[in-house]
């Protein structure tokens, strides 16, 4: 008995371990890559759907659209999204996490009471300054890399479609440019040239009835930095 034993638990760490390493997307990092779970749950008021096509990847992407910040995959077919952690979860040895996914199964979803759970970057709770009007061209570029550039649908009040945009990738600097340019980075470059905020005097549109609103300007970009409230 003690060599079948020892069979079954080799068996299920070499199981593991020929598991492929998930794409996380998003920016969300791997924070247990297996845990034990629990009857009450290990994530915050969490929501546990059962898909067909489970991967820790799609998870995430579910979890984030839903407006999730924590996502875990469990006993194959199971996507958990959830608000943040219960207290500190105990890491379990990966080998427990031995269950293929259903939507991939060369990776592994967790495995019975065992979870794997990944985070968002969100910055969380917080607020965003305004540090002024930038020169921004490729010469003199105002942000840093990584850069993030985006552009919405519509450039109805804008500055806060982007602060939200690259609060929630995790990048703590904000900027918008000629009222359609979003930038994201994690800083200003070494000598960046702060300008008159009169040179940010491109409009862009509030919601009906509020007006409008200066959204940077011509290769002036509009700087907002996120400061955390915890």
């Amino acid at each position: 008995m003690k060599q079948l034993a020892l069979f079954v638990a080799t068996s299920f760490a070499l199981g593991a371990s020929a598991f492929n390493i998930p794409v996380i997307p998003l920016n969300w990092t791997t924070q247990y890559a297996c845990a034990v779970d629990v009857p009450s749950r290990v994530l915050a008021n969490v929501v546990t759907t059962q898909y067909t096509d489970n991967t820790p990847g799609s998870c995430v992407q579910r979890c984030d659209a839903a407006g999730y910040t924590w996502a875990g995959v469990e006993y194959s077919n199971e996507c958990h999204c959830g608000t943040g952690l219960v207290g500190t979860p105990a890491s379990a040895p990966v080998s427990d996490c031995n269950m293929a996914c259903t939507g991939d199964p060369n990776l592994s979803c967790g495995g019975s009471w065992r979870i794997q759970i990944y985070k968002s970057p969100d910055l969380g709770p917080g607020s965003w300054t305004l540090r002024g009007c930038y020169l921004d061209t490729a010469a003199s570029p105002a942000f840093g890399s990584p850069l993030v550039h985006h552009t919405f649908d519509t450039n109805l009040d804008l500055i806060t479609q982007c602060v939200d945009y690259c609060g929630h990738l995790g990048y703590p600097w904000s900027g918008v440019e000629n009222a359609t340019d979003c930038q994201c980075s994690f800083g200003l470059t070494p000598g960046a040239q702060l300008r008159p905020q009169s040179e940010c005097n491109s409009l862009c549109p509030l919601p009906p009835g509020e007006g409008n609103e200066y959204c940077g300007g011509f290769q002036r970009l509009e700087v907002y930095q996120f400061q955390n409230h915890t």
